[in-house]
């Protein structure tokens, strides 16, 4: 009985990329790749369990709070939807010379309740990561689409992947993508074993009295977590 479970949520999981697509496309190209690359992995944690929702919206949030992206009491939902609505009015933000400029227009957007109402929740979250992403690249100074990919490290796993693990992460690195590779082991030998020298770093650098077994039993549990079919 498992595979066909697998097989029917992978089908709702293609289902809901597909109907959010467009909706996320319309704001520009700066965040459309977003929904190929990014989507699919964070789509079962929007669709799904509403306490893992919540864990992992709340880490998010407080992540690009922590790095100045989002002011304090900022929503990924809000600011999802006035990017949304925005764009229908051709505010977009390839349209600005920076991400600071254009989320300085869409704070101030003013938000049609009428439509606010029909866009669904997943397309109101689904752009608000999109965003949230594109403003880190920006403010990282890191090539497009890159910081989109802590997205699906949180969804797979908030308990780990906390607010205060993932900026101490950033501290260590900004190469976000071979961190989701490490996770989903897809680097070969050396690519892994820096970037897991990095991991250990930040885990150093978050909690300096925690020895090195201690935080290779919590890795390993993470890493092992990945492999979980109900993970994917």
């Amino acid at each position: 009985m498992v595979f066909p479970l697998i097989a029917a949520a992978f089908s709702a999981v293609a289902s809901v990329v597909a109907a959010v697509t467009p909706v996320i496309a319309s704001i520009g190209p700066a965040v459309a790749s977003f929904c190929t690359t990014v989507l699919p992995k964070v789509v079962p944690v929007l669709i799904g369990n509403l306490e893992k929702l919540n864990t992992f919206v709340s880490v998010v949030q407080a992540v690009l709070q922590v790095i100045g992206i989002f002011k304090p009491g900022e929503q990924i939902k809000d600011i999802g939807d006035r990017a949304i609505q925005a764009a229908s009015q051709d505010i977009k933000p390839e349209n600005f010379d920076s991400f600071e400029a254009y989320m300085e227009e869409i704070r101030a957007f003013e938000l049609d309740p009428t439509k606010t109402e029909s866009i669904t929740d997943v397309e109101k979250y689904a752009a608000g990561l999109a965003i949230g992403a594109q403003c880190m690249d920006e403010k990282f100074n890191v090539r497009e689409g890159t910081m989109a990919n802590l997205w699906p490290l949180v969804a797979n796993n908030p308990e780990y992947f906390s607010s205060t693990r993932l900026t101490s992460l950033l501290g260590s690195t900004t190469d976000v993508i071979s961190l989701l590779k490490y996770f989903e082991g897809g680097l070969g030998p050396a690519a892994a074993a820096e970037t897991e020298g990095k991991i250990i770093a930040a885990e150093k650098n978050m909690a300096p009295d925690k020895t090195e077994e201690a935080i290779y039993v919590q890795l390993d549990a993470a890493v092992e977590h990945f492999k979980k079919p109900e993970s994917v």
